[in-house]
């Protein structure tokens, strides 16, 4: 028996062959080209990297081809794209874990609102966009601004936020893209909850607020950012309780970390913006980790292969952050990237990557984890967590060498 390992994530947030050594199990490994280089293929019963990896349909290709080899007991796909591919698989071969309906509950972000709605818990008001009238009807009913999305993207991959009539001229004579849906625009701050489902039981939550909104990677000058708040406050367990709701109808696996996003709105309602059955992107997992001592990740794996967890005790309400934690992923500038001039960062900052290297060339951010470096700070408020998160930037930005 074997582990199939699809992989779109750096080794440093999944070390599969450190974490699994102890099974004396083949793993075979098919990662994105990107990462490649991060993992010793020596340590692979087989190793195969893809370029265009999110698209690339050789890798269901090989994962089907290698099946009658090695015989997977387990398929793991940590990452948005993999989790659809890995249901597929286990469904095909019968292999335990979670189904391709499952998944797509969590993926389309039309089926997660139709869920939402049938029990009577607030999402935006939407619309599947089939043709162009079904934009230009719904901007009728309810006005500009909206927001255009993908139905099954993530990381904001595609989104766009339609203000004015001349943005959304701009768009129909561009042509109205399938496979897409329009919100309307929910005006309010936006905030993460994190977890994990262990046996069907939801043990753990963490409520995180976004420093900037997921779509500021537009903008010059801001970044994606965002810190884990004081879960004692109401708001907080309001949150906290919110997803409980909304994982109760959208049927998850037995095991699964999850990352839902809210509106928390001027009028005080929370809304639902989506909800994922994987880890949060960028660097979420490794400030629950610093915060809580608990690496989603991991847990993930283990829990699918049935290794035992060392888990927080008193139960999910019980479970306190350590110290405040926030992430800054930095996103890149159109233009070269000569280097970095800084020789040091304050002690508030735990962790610090830069992914760019001197002479790359870049065109400015695609998504709201698309980032050339990227911070981990600690605080002890809220209010000091903003500043430092927004210090960081700064001393990147200024201290970063373009051409």
């Amino acid at each position: 028996m074997s582990i199939l390992i699809l992989n779109r994530v750096a080794r440093d947030l999944a070390p599969y062959e450190e974490w699994l050594k102890d099974l004396n199990e083949d793993l075979i490994l098919l990662t994105a080209d990107d990462y490649a280089d991060d993992f010793n293929p020596a340590n692979f019963a087989y190793f195969e990297s893809f370029s265009n990896y999110n698209y690339n349909a050789n890798v269901e290709a090989r994962a089907v081809e290698l099946f009658d080899r090695y015989k997977y007991r387990a398929v793991i796909g940590l990452s948005e794209r993999d989790v659809l591919r890995a249901a597929y698989l286990r469904d095909r071969f019968g292999i335990e874990g979670q189904t391709w309906e499952s998944a797509w509950n969590f993926r389309s972000k039309i089926k997660m609102k139709e869920l939402a709605i049938g029990h009577g818990l607030p999402c935006p008001d939407y619309q599947e966009i089939v043709n162009s009238f079904d934009l230009l009807e719904f901007v009728e009913e309810h006005k500009l601004p909206v927001v255009l999305k993908p139905i099954d993207s993530a990381g904001s991959v595609g989104t766009t936020v339609l203000e004015t009539q001349e943005e959304l001229a701009a768009l129909l004579e561009q042509g109205v893209p399938h496979n897409w849906e329009v919100e309307k625009f929910v005006e309010g701050d936006l905030y993460h909850v994190d977890g994990f489902i262990y046996h069907g039981e939801l043990i753990f939550t963490s409520v995180s607020k976004y420093v900037e909104s997921c779509l500021s990677f537009h903008e010059e000058g801001k970044f994606t950012g965002s810190f884990i708040v004081d879960q004692t406050t109401e708001l907080a367990k309001r949150m906290s309780e919110r997803a409980a709701k909304h994982l109760r109808i959208m049927a998850p696996p037995e095991h699964t970390p999850f990352h839902a996003e809210f509106f928390h709105t001027p009028d005080d309602k929370i809304v639902l913006c989506e909800i994922a059955s994987r880890t949060g992107g960028g660097r979420v997992n490794i400030q629950i980790e610093q915060s809580f001592g608990i690496n989603l990740n991991k847990c993930w794996i283990y829990a699918q292969l049935g290794i035992p967890l060392e888990l927080p005790t008193g139960g999910r309400k019980q479970v306190k952050p350590h110290i405040l934690t926030g992430s800054a992923l930095l996103p890149p500038r159109k233009g070269v990237f000569r280097g970095f001039s800084a020789e040091s960062w304050p002690e508030w900052v735990t962790e610090y990557r830069l992914l760019a290297k001197p002479g790359e060339r870049f065109d400015g951010p695609k998504s709201s984890v698309d980032h050339m470096a990227s911070l981990v700070v600690v605080a002890n408020s809220e209010q000091e967590m903003e500043e430092r998160l927004r210090e960081g930037n700064r001393i990147f930005r200024e201290q970063s060498v373009w051409t």
